[in-house]
């Protein structure tokens, strides 16, 4: 693609976004470390529940020093209703070293080097926080430059982040971030994955899929597909909650919960321990655990 039409697909999605786009409270943080926790937070959660969530989570958290220094138990009570509880126990981490460091450095390399945050998260504080020019992809985002590549689903992601990156390098600063949000917005009201509206599409004169967009097939009944309460992340969910309400006492932890009989939660507790969501407290009782963030996290944002 030609710098001339990367720069006008750029012109029109920021154009489109700054009078169309959709109108979110938690946009209007832009400091890193809120930026940080939104991202974290947005993670496998719909936005809709982000936006309330979120503003619950800052005021017992209101900067990086006091997640930094908060215990783990504290952070993941906060956590209640955002689900997938290791990306809270990943966020504290990575609040602590930052802090640690004197604050979330500007980078997005060094943003990397924080435990359990990847290529998008830390695409996303540079580009929102510190105005960085490197396009933060997700799967919306990469729906978006493949199509207008014509070559949507053949990218590897090296290559998608790269040629994202391709439409950030001729715009001014804090423009890569509007970029960004742009683009999640026309995923979800023009070029959805299903029914793309590419008849008043801002850059559909530029866009290699204009038109050519093939119905994806139908999707296949999943009659087999395992219901939610039987699933290992439903149970792991309802120990951390009961722990959620069993303050720092904890509580004992036994017998059969909803459809998992009581090995499974004996297995369950088992990995909750070893990933650091749960610790023992004496006489049987497991708690959330009462100590500050320390070590490293997987790489799972």
């Amino acid at each position: 693609m030609s710098v001339a039409a990367t720069e006008r697909i750029g012109r029109a999605l920021i154009s489109w976004y700054r009078s169309s786009g959709r109108t979110l409270r938690i946009r209007e943080r832009t400091d890193p470390y809120s930026v940080l926790v939104v991202e974290v937070m947005a993670q496998q959660t719909q936005i809709s529940r982000v936006e309330t969530l979120a503003e619950r989570f800052f005021a017992r958290f209101p900067t990086l020093a006091d997640l930094a220094r908060a215990e783990t138990a504290e952070v993941l009570e906060a956590w209640r209703g955002l689900g997938y509880n290791r990306r809270a126990l990943a966020l504290h981490r990575a609040a602590a070293t930052a802090h640690a460091l004197g604050g979330l450095p500007k980078e997005v390399e060094a943003l990397q080097e924080l435990p359990g945050i990847g290529p998008y998260t830390a695409r996303a504080v540079a580009a929102i926080a510190y105005g960085g020019r490197s396009i933060p992809v997700d799967v919306n985002i990469a729906r978006v430059v493949g199509r207008i590549l014509g070559a949507e689903g053949s990218l590897k992601p090296r290559a998608l982040q790269e040629a994202a990156d391709r439409f950030g390098e001729p715009l001014g600063d804090g423009e890569a971030a509007a970029w960004a949000q742009a683009a999640m917005d026309l995923a979800a009201t023009h070029c959805t994955a299903a029914a793309p509206r590419c008849g008043d599409c801002p850059i559909a004169a530029d866009c290699a899929s204009a038109g050519r967009v093939a119905a994806p097939p139908p999707r296949r009944e999943r009659g087999s597909a395992t219901p939610f309460p039987a699933t290992r992340r439903w149970l792991r969910g309802r120990i951390i909650d009961e722990l959620r309400d069993a303050g720092a006492e904890g509580a004992v932890i036994t017998g059969a919960r909803g459809l998992h009989d009581a090995g499974a939660v004996d297995a369950a507790l088992e990995g909750l321990v070893a990933e650091g969501l749960v610790e023992p407290a004496g006489d049987g009782r497991v708690r959330l655990p009462r100590r500050a963030a320390q070590g490293a996290a997987p790489s799972i944002l």
